[in-house]
């Protein structure tokens, strides 16, 4: 059995239905996206591992406000959709049974309601009929285990009664297991043998001497000892410390953040592999990524990978880390972000987009901790080389419009292979606004080809396409709702020339190439605007890298630039993302089982 989603009503940011992408599902968005809430959302539909004390309670804070932190709602519900059961499950979940969902599914639903007195009511719904007795054998089913974000695993794992080895230690040996009296018995007989040395004997009768000299030799005086502890299982438990160092085990306190929090999560990855009566076990982690190099992240993807893998629980972990996310599958992923269109939350996940093996397998290859940004931002920018990376952010903050101010991130594709990042923009997929700028790339005239100038307007146009390489057209031919394509006359340096830079680019070719700047000063220096970009092109065929970040250091200091229309045109339609012209179209989910409108 596995959780398939949930879906939402009324309960804080979230809204319609949320897929969890198969048994390790990674969720991803920018900060105060609502990824914690539907961690919450868990926490309330599901039962703790830990008991009561695990238990997230409902509060007025739960239900719906608006943007001014009214509420809106006086009721909301969860929903989640279980899927896979065999037939222990179908049978514990009987009242849950969703016959509409396929023959191995479920669904069960929490409503809550709040009234005017401030009291909160709930009631549980099971099924396609909306069962009203859902047993308390059903609901815990599915149980977790929780690990909160910006984890403090020293206090976490130091001694005390929510000391978490203890739940560890006790389920490996239960009441009536032979162990604990073992442990009860080496504590025993360690306390007897520390009273055989004479230091202890001595302090501990000067102690009781004290003692009854402040309470006067009668029956008010009380008896003190010493002892190594309590020869009482769980006092002895729950005194243990965990210890972690790359020589020698050490105090928690003498470590990083980032080895202690990885030692938490071993501790409970421990427990959890106990028996236990939930058909499902769900493990809840927030940002994981927290205080761990990147190197750290990839190992600990890696080994959730292989623990959902052999142990059958099903994992939901959260992250505003492009390099925990550029760890996982791509099909891994469910992508929280706000809709344009409507500012609401949308969850999607590309399992769910209909792309080709070829098209997954290629962006398993090629997300990279900087292709991933491009699933926490607000709009992309996407182009096909490092000198478009370089001098587009640039370029925008010329023109006012700095793209980190607008949530714009800038993915390098490294050539001209758009197609599997294209197919991850439309509005009902990633409904970010994406504009992709490329190269024209035309094929060499044909000197012989006839110029006439009186060409009408119909067969320029057709020149004019026939121009445009194969890949470009095909490129221009992607352009949708929220996807704009932008391709330049020939190649970004050839039109940054003629849109009338030739000085700025001349003197950005001056420390690449001096003596070939020189030339061009001097030969080219009255021809026109096409003649000269021809001229430039040619020259930095075999540098253009370079070529880029000297024309970069020169923009940053102060240089003015004549902005190419097809780059102000992307620029200004991502950074206008909120602003004008959201995007049209259908907005079915098709992976929600129930096929609503998310």
């Amino acid at each position: 059995m596995r959780l398939q989603g949930i879906r939402a009503a009324g309960f804080r940011n979230l809204a319609g239905w949320i897929p969890m992408a198969g048994q390790l599902a990674v969720l991803a968005g920018e900060n105060n996206i609502g990824k914690s809430n539907v961690i919450d959302a868990c926490r309330l539909l599901f039962d703790p591992e830990a008991g009561p004390k695990g238990r997230l309670w409902i509060t007025e804070s739960d239900f719906a406000h608006d943007g001014y932190g009214t509420r809106s709602v006086d009721q909301f519900e969860l929903e989640a959709v279980l899927t896979d059961l065999d037939e222990q499950d179908s049978a514990r979940l009987v009242t849950c049974l969703a016959p509409s969902l396929g023959p191995q599914a479920a669904r069960m639903r929490l409503r809550v309601s709040l009234r005017p007195n401030g009291r909160i009511d709930s009631e549980w719904l099971g099924g396609d009929s909306n069962h009203p007795d859902v047993e308390a054998w059903a609901r815990e089913a599915v149980t977790f285990t929780y690990l909160h974000p910006l984890r403090d695993a020293a206090s976490d794992l130091r001694p005390g009664r929510d000391n978490r080895l203890l739940a560890l230690i006790g389920a490996l040996a239960p009441d009536g297991h032979a162990d604990r009296q073992t442990i009860e018995g080496i504590v025993g007989q360690a306390n007897d043998d520390l009273f055989k040395v004479a230091t202890l004997n001595t302090a501990r009768s000067r102690i009781q001497g004290r003692l009854a000299a402040l309470t006067g030799a009668s029956s008010l005086a009380p008896k003190s000892d010493l002892a190594l502890a309590d020869p009482k299982f769980d006092r002895i438990v729950v005194a243990l410390r965990a210890l972690l160092g790359q020589t020698s085990p050490l105090e928690l306190t003498e470590n990083g953040l980032g080895y202690n929090n990885l030692l938490y999560m071993s501790v409970l990855l421990a427990a959890l592999e106990q028996d236990s009566d939930a058909s499902l076990r769900l493990l809840l982690v927030e940002e994981p990524e927290a205080h761990l190099h990147p190197q750290l992240q990839d190992l600990l993807m890696r080994y959730l990978e292989q623990h959902t893998a052999d142990s059958g629980h099903q994992v939901l972990v959260t992250t505003h880390s492009p390099n925990f996310a550029s760890s996982a599958r791509v099909e891994r992923l469910t992508i929280l972000l706000r809709d344009p269109r409507t500012q609401q939350l949308a969850a999607r996940s590309p399992a769910s987009f209909g792309m080709s093996t070829r098209s997954l397998n290629h962006l398993r290859r090629f997300l990279d901790v900087t292709k991933s940004s491009l699933f926490f931002a607000r709009a992309v920018l996407m182009v096909e080389g490092t000198a478009e990376q370089l001098l587009i952010p640039m370029i925008a903050e010329s023109l006012g419009r700095p793209l980190s101010q607008h949530g714009v991130t800038v993915v390098n594709v490294g050539g001209v292979a758009f197609g599997p990042f294209i197919d991850l923009f439309a509005p009902d997929r990633l409904a970010v606004r994406c504009a992709l700028l490329s190269d024209a790339d035309p094929p060499k005239q044909d000197p012989t080809e006839d110029q006439d100038a009186e060409e009408d307007a119909e067969e320029q146009d057709l020149k004019d396409e026939a121009e445009m390489s194969a890949t470009a057209a095909a490129l221009a031919a992607r352009e949708g709702a929220n996807l704009l394509v932008r391709l330049s006359t020939k190649t970004l340096e050839w039109d940054l020339v003629a849109a009338g830079n030739w000085n700025l680019a001349v003197d950005a070719l001056e420390r690449v190439k001096p003596r070939v700047a020189k030339r061009l000063r001097r030969d080219c220096e009255r021809l026109g605007p096409d003649e000269q970009a021809d001229a430039l092109l040619l020259s930095v065929s075999n540098c253009k890298g370079r070529f880029a970040q000297e024309l970069a250091d020169l923009l940053g200091e102060g240089r003015d630039l004549t902005v190419p229309d097809y780059i102000r045109d992307a620029i200004e339609w991502v950074t206008n993302a909120e602003d004008d012209d959201p995007p049209v179209g259908t907005a079915d989910e098709t992976d929600d089982p129930d096929g609503a409108v998310v």
